[in-house]
């Protein structure tokens, strides 16, 4: 297949652009040589006499430099414009830097208005500029294109070039469009230029960097709070019938990016993606919490119903997040009709699926049973199913360690079940593929390398039980080892995350060891523990307490007050399992309602050996 060929309008377009990147270099080398440098110069040594002759000197030159500048970048859309508007803070008094920013994005929206509606270039720069912004007037309650440009220019998230190609191709009247975009960019310039005006009293002394760095962070982050709920108040809506709050997917999204400043991102296979063409199931294995951010990362456009812990949306701010921006609760190992019905309305609504069948995050980096209602579901949403493996997240932050530390985390697309496959197969059949395609052993990775100290921190939690004495809560983390105290067993933790033990390899065979062991006296076990209880109820906000004894043996478990006559009870072969937070609680549904079980604090080790004891005796039953 020959090259396409470019036709003479769309090469004069190139030529175009690559002339004014190359202005733009230039002249912000020109900028940065005579004017700024020298100055920042002139002010740490706070020498203002001479920074003001420097301004004088060059006279009307230096005045033009900072709106060309300006203008240019904003015809090329991929320069931002915030450096010359903090760098023009720093280099004029507060009033001219204003102006000249003002009149710099006037000029450059004037040329591009000259660019769609008079030359009429609608290449590769106006396509580049369409995609986000449809998304922001999709969700838009006013469809006024020039309300929807003030909209825009408020968000520190769309470049300026872009919202004036937008409003450009919209075809307005230039006056209004022009007059527009002069009065909706003062927010965002005044802004950069207050940074500016603060680094500059931080080079001269006048100002602490610490007290620079808190006012640039904090001043932001309240600001864009503020205009985000106005924005969301006031012009974006929201439908209650499906998932997502354009508000709190955008607050969720900038959390999640901070959150992760540790993480790389490799996607594996999303050629694979080709094959979906719309709306899909996204099913991944779990070992991390921020497994979220992995699916999102196939495919950064789509709106996902993500499925998550029922629990999450009782935390009395973020809970609502959750709803807002996207999130479906599932009450875990346990059924749930009303999590089915939302799927299938976000479904209508337009929405892809995303859902973890493993329910909880990996004790011990490896695969977790995957109920059959899953494959049941995916065959009743009738999408095409995405089979995800997510890998690494364990090693970053697995759920026993507080701290989070770098790597690479990948997600590889392992293959796609379209409809027609899906109707044609059981549910069972189903079930296998799921299964085989999502598990995944982090510690079969043999190639990876983490230098970093205390990888054994906090591992006590989860490895409670010496497997080679079989002494209860003995364990103890120190640095990159794990020791008994009752034995003197040391288990070294090297940079591939595997011990240097002959026997036992990595964390994955110690909880594994462990789970014989306790198999082995399951017959026996008769556990009472006393508990703190905090029990939540749908569409209540304030949860209420109690206090009691949380029994498990092999064949119940119950739960008996110590401050009233309440009582429940479950065979252990009722229940799939058990959620938990390691040294933290445990958790149960009972009648609707969401039972967190805190033992005491001396005794919070108990926690994962329940949930253990539950997968013990699953496998026990199976057997």
């Amino acid at each position: 297949m020959g090259k396409r060929k470019i036709s003479k309008k769309s090469l004069i377009e190139r030529i175009v652009v690559l002339t004014i990147v190359v202005a733009v270099i230039l002249m912000l080398v020109l900028f940065l040589k005579d004017i700024f440098i020298p100055l920042i110069k002139y002010q740490a040594s706070n020498n203002r006499e001479a920074a003001e002759a420097l301004l004088r000197d060059n006279g009307i030159l230096g005045y033009i430099a900072v709106p060309v500048i300006e203008a240019l970048q904003m015809v090329v859309i991929f320069i931002p414009a915030e450096f010359i508007q903090i760098t023009s803070g720093m280099s004029f008094p507060a009033w001219q830097a204003i102006l000249l920013c003002d009149l710099g994005v006037c000029l450059g929206a004037s040329l591009i208005y000259l660019i769609i509606n008079v030359f009429r270039f609608k290449g590769d720069i106006l396509a580049r500029s369409e995609s986000k912004i449809a998304q922001y007037e999709k969700v838009s309650k006013n469809r006024s294109t020039l309300l929807m440009m003030v909209l825009l220019f408020i968000m520190p998230i769309v470049p300026f070039g872009a919202i004036c190609y937008y409003g450009s191709s919209k075809k307005p009247t230039y006056w209004k469009y022009i007059l527009t975009v002069a009065l909706a960019v003062l927010p965002s310039i005044c802004t950069s230029i207050l940074m500016g005006y603060a680094i500059t009293e931080a080079i001269s002394g006048t100002w602490p960097v610490w007290a620079l760095v808190l006012t640039i962070i904090g001043g932001g982050a309240v600001l864009l709070l503020l205009l985000l709920f106005v924005l969301h108040q006031f012009f974006f809506k929201h439908n209650d019938n499906t998932p997502y709050s354009w508000f709190y997917g955008i607050i969720i999204s900038m959390i999640s990016k901070f959150l992760m400043f540790k993480v790389k991102y490799k996607v594996i296979n999303q050629e694979k993606m080709n094959e979906v063409g719309g709306q899909y199931v996204v099913l991944a294995n779990h070992h991390t919490w921020f497994d979220f951010m992995g699916v999102h990362k196939l495919d950064p456009n789509m709106r996902y119903a993500m499925v998550m812990n029922n629990h999450l949306f009782h935390a009395p701010i973020v809970g609502k997040w959750f709803t807002r921006s996207g999130c479906i609760p599932k009450k875990l190992f346990a059924p749930d009709i009303p999590c089915a019905v939302k799927l299938l309305n976000a479904k209508n609504s337009g929405y892809s699926i995303a859902m973890f069948p493993e329910a909880r995050l990996s004790t011990d980096g490896g695969p977790s049973y995957i109920n059959s209602a899953t494959a049941s579901l995916a065959k009743k949403l009738d999408l095409p199913v995405v089979l995800v493996q997510l890998r690494g997240g364990y090693f970053i932050k697995p759920k026993w360690r507080k701290k989070m530390k770098r790597g690479t985390y990948q997600i590889e697309v392992m293959r796609v079940i379209q409809p027609n496959e899906l109707e044609a197969m059981e549910v069972e059949e189903i079930q296998s593929i799921i299964q085989e395609n999502l598990s995944f052993n982090e510690f079969d990775n043999k190639d990876l390398k983490f230098k970093s100290g205390n990888k054994a921190s906090g591992l006590e939690d989860i490895l409670y039980r010496c497997k080679d004495c079989g002494t209860l809560y003995s364990t103890y983390s120190k640095g990159n080892y794990l020791k008994c105290s009752k034995c003197g067993k040391t288990y070294n933790i090297l940079p591939n995350y595997q011990f240097d033990d002959s026997k036992t390899h990595n964390i994955y065979e110690y909880y594994q060891d462990m789970k014989e062991l306790e198999m082995k006296e399951i017959d026996d076990i008769n556990l009472d523990i006393e508990v703190d209880v905090k029990i939540y109820t749908d569409n209540k906000k304030k949860y209420r307490t109690d206090k009691g004894v949380f029994h498990f043996d092999k064949d119940k478990v119950y739960f008996k007050s110590s401050e009233s006559d309440f009582y429940f009870e479950y065979l252990t072969s009722q229940l799939e399992g058990i959620a938990y937070s390691v040294r933290e609680e445990f958790e149960m549904y009972y009648k609707d309602e969401l039972y967190y079980f805190y033992p005491k604090e001396e005794n919070r080790k108990v926690v994962t050996r329940v949930a253990l004891l539950f997968e013990a005796n699953k496998s026990r039953l199976s057997n």
